[in-house]
């Protein structure tokens, strides 16, 4: 209810008088084990804070130094949902704090991360002037998740059988998604040989979703770039024969 009725003026008014009835419970509900309990708490966060951004946005800034991991996701998720590509008064609300949203890409917990990563590729797609000023800041981390890590690769016995699981994939998979976008969004901020050099390691990951990308990133760069691509062809090139035999 609070999603599909946080966009008209008249319900707006309603829900704006029982906030501070509905945000205690809310907030207890994203603590809950039910994951998708958890992604509609979130939804409704985002909604409320959408409704009245002075008052709430500093209370969701508070859950992201929770100690509690889901907690913590709940409140960076909650950033997706005031993200639209049309101007809202939100907005510059949003745009004052939203870095401090992100600094979660440096939490603890990997799914925390993930989901700050989410946020950001959310952000850069539908509305890229809320981060293009904290890219700076922001990219070394997106960078950093683009490594294998081998401390999150375990090995599970499946019957006589034994298979890796990485850990880490979701997580790596949502650095290049996000990595994908801003070269499509905001080319004018990204170091374009440094970025080239993380497009390598994906054409290198042993999985699948992650060196599509990484191709889909070179054919990018091939028509924003090409200057700079041909200077790394060689390298690039080797990246592919390692795969190739």
């Amino acid at each position: 209810v609070i999603g599909h009725e946080s966009t008209n003026i008249v319900p707006i008014e309603v829900f704006r008088s029982r906030i501070s009835e509905i945000w205690p419970v809310l907030v207890a509900h994203a603590d809950g084990n039910e994951e998708g309990t958890r992604n509609v708490v979130a939804e409704c966060l985002g909604k409320l804070c959408v409704i009245d951004p002075h008052g709430l946005l500093p209370e969701l800034k508070n859950l992201v130094t929770s100690p509690s991991a889901r907690v913590r996701s709940a409140a960076v998720t909650a950033v997706k949902f005031m993200i639209s590509d049309e101007k809202r008064p939100v907005d510059a609300v949003l745009q004052q704090c939203i870095g401090e949203f992100l600094q979660t890409m440096t939490d603890s917990d990997l799914n925390v991360r993930r989901v700050a990563l989410v946020v950001l590729n959310s952000a850069a797609h539908n509305k890229p002037s809320l981060i293009r000023g904290l890219l700076d800041v922001l990219l070394p981390s997106v960078y950093s998740e683009t490594q294998v890590r081998k401390e999150l690769i375990r090995e599970v016995e499946m019957g006589p059988f034994k298979h890796q699981v990485d850990d880490g994939l979701d997580l790596r998979k949502s650095a290049f998604e996000c990595m994908y976008t801003l070269l499509e969004s905001c080319l004018e901020k990204l170091e374009i040989f440094e970025f080239i050099n993380y497009v390598e390691n994906g054409l290198r990951d042993m999985h699948h979703d992650i060196r599509l990308l990484s191709y889909l990133m070179l054919m990018k760069l091939a028509l924003l770039c090409p200057n700079q691509l041909v200077q790394r062809l060689d390298k690039i090139c080797e990246s592919l024969k390692v795969l190739i035999q």
